[in-house]
């Protein structure tokens, strides 16, 4: 939002349907048995893309500027050089990225931080700065990589774009983090670029 209000052209791409939203919250025991929840997988990636779609909308994030790839969750790691083709047009010439960590145990967050990296050498972009963003541990990076954003009043938009997302709000994590999110007031970034690979990491 503050790039977009500084006249940045920001796009976004979601390389995952998010099918399999349920299933480890379902083996856990941490998610709510209704109605909203007894619906198939094919169903459930229906429901969140139109979900992101329209936090993209409350963003403002144009709409031809919004991308969905609709690869199926869990099997990013198997479709990286399919999604490096299918974003090379989008991300050239691109000078900045916001990433997952490097070493990330997540397999879908993981193969997003290989796909923008093998791009960003393919494409030969030096001076691409790669966010790479928190997410359940502190921050690792140090120095000159760390940078922090305030947020300020942008902190409420952010929680109100959280909870269009409903479908995640069966699970019983989602709540508190969400609620969270109304006293973050700056966000933490690993600011790296190509001469730093293999030292993109918060874990």
């Amino acid at each position: 939002m503050k790039w977009i209000e500084e006249g940045h052209d920001l796009h976004i791409i979601w390389f995952t349907d998010g099918r399999a939203g349920y299933r480890k919250a379902r083996k856990e025991n941490k998610l709510e048995d209704c109605e909203e929840t007894r619906i198939t997988e094919e169903e459930l990636a229906k429901i969140r893309l139109a979900e992101a779609n329209a936090a993209g909308e409350f963003l403002g994030v144009k709409k031809e500027n919004r991308y969905f790839l609709k690869f199926y969750d869990s099997e990013l790691n198997k479709n990286i050089g399919k999604a490096v083709e299918q974003i090379r047009d989008i991300v050239r010439g691109a000078d900045r990225f916001v990433i997952p960590s490097n070493n990330n145990k997540h397999h879908d967050h993981q193969a997003t931080h290989d796909i923008a990296v093998r791009i960003a050498e393919e494409l030969n972009l030096k001076d691409l700065e790669f966010y790479v963003y928190t997410l359940y541990n502190p921050l690792k990076a140090q120095g000159d990589h760390l940078i922090k954003i305030k947020l300020g009043d942008l902190r409420f938009k952010v929680y109100e774009a959280l909870k269009i997302h409903k479908s995640q709000f069966y699970s019983k994590d989602m709540g508190w983090q969400t609620e969270a999110m109304r006293e973050v007031r700056r966000q933490r970034f690993g600011v790296f670029h190509l001469k730093d690979k293999g030292k993109f990491y918060n874990f």
